[in-house]
């Protein structure tokens, strides 16, 4: 609109026009907030780019993130990102490793117990089905079985896709299923015992552990997770590395591999060492610690006058062009 036409009748009933519809989709969202009972906290996210927005998601979820720099492999495998569904859960990127070192990366919902997203979780209705395609299988040749000298492919926990994962979301929370997608293998599920077979019920057939990132110990620091806690659950109040890392081992295990170290006694170690050098700190001649303190003030300081010199100096050289 030109600025004669502003003052003009015409321009009032375009201004009026312009903010009368402002005022309807306002009151259109506040009414899809009331009636749909959307998280308005999770749906007032700032605007900017998709990591950015991530990032305010984590927070929300109570959830620590360090970012992996850009171009790094770690980096370029996280998918996580928020669920399309109405209830807006995050969907993980999670990093499993066995007792054996076999890595694999699933996306898995944050609604779902840590027990049911693991690579080696077989659903009920996934078990049946394997069973009746294992009692078919003669059938299918008259002659006898053939032993090929190639072997068979490991197995991998059954996937699914992040539209199935997002799609079962909007479903009752009364009917659970499995939410992951395996995007590397895992552990073949032939050298795994059947929990059925072993008497151990399914949540309780490994033990799983949090990796805690960026410590100062040379042994990896694991937390305990609870196996039927939701993934959400288990990461509210802790870090992780661009996505979570995720220890498993059998139940039977009683100690830990000494590579690595409960989060308990990593803490109680760096409690100790603290506290060491407190004391050592107190028998410190104070002139010495403002000696100090001073010349860290000073390279500060020099390290300022050395930018701006450069500073200068660039400018005079773009100026010179």
């Amino acid at each position: 609109m030109k600025k004669s036409e502003l003052a003009t009748p015409a321009g009032i009933d375009h201004d009026y026009n312009f903010l009368s519809g402002i005022e309807r989709d306002l009151e259109k969202a506040d009414k899809s907030v009331a009636e749909r009972g959307l998280d308005v906290g999770l749906n007032t996210r700032p605007k900017g780019d998709q990591s950015q927005k991530m990032d305010w998601q984590f927070s929300a979820a109570g959830i620590k993130v360090f970012r992996a720099p850009k171009g790094m492999s770690r980096a370029k495998e996280n998918k996580t990102h928020r669920s399309k569904s109405g209830n807006k859960n995050i969907i993980w990127t999670v990093e499993w490793i066995g007792t054996d070192k076999s890595r694999t990366l699933s996306q898995s919902s944050a609604a779902e117990p840590v027990y049911r997203i693991h690579p080696l979780f077989e659903s009920p209705t996934s078990k049946k089905k394997r069973k009746r395609e294992v009692e078919a299988a003669p059938t299918l040749n008259s002659g006898p079985l053939e032993v090929t000298a190639e072997p068979t492919a490991p197995r991998i926990a059954s996937s699914e896709t992040n539209s199935n994962i997002e799609a079962r979301e909007t479903a009752s929370s009364g009917s659970k299923a499995q939410s992951h997608e395996d995007v590397a293998s895992g552990d073949p599920l032939e050298s795994h015992p059947d929990p059925a077979s072993t008497g151990i019920s399914t949540e309780n057939r490994y033990t799983f552990f949090l990796l805690r990132p960026r410590t100062s110990s040379n042994r990896r620091v694991l937390i305990p997770l609870t196996s039927t806690d939701t993934l959400g659950d288990a990461l509210r109040g802790q870090t992780v590395e661009e996505f979570p890392t995720v220890y498993y081992f059998p139940a039977a295990t009683t100690d830990l591999p000494p590579e690595f170290m409960l989060d308990e006694e990593y803490r109680k170690e760096e409690g100790e060492q603290q506290r060491e050098f407190e004391e050592l700190m107190k028998d410190v001649d104070p002139e010495i610690l403002r000696r100090l303190k001073d010349d860290g003030s000073r390279s500060r300081g020099d390290e300022e006058v050395d930018s701006k010199r450069i500073l200068d100096v660039l400018k005079q050289d773009l100026g010179g062009l």
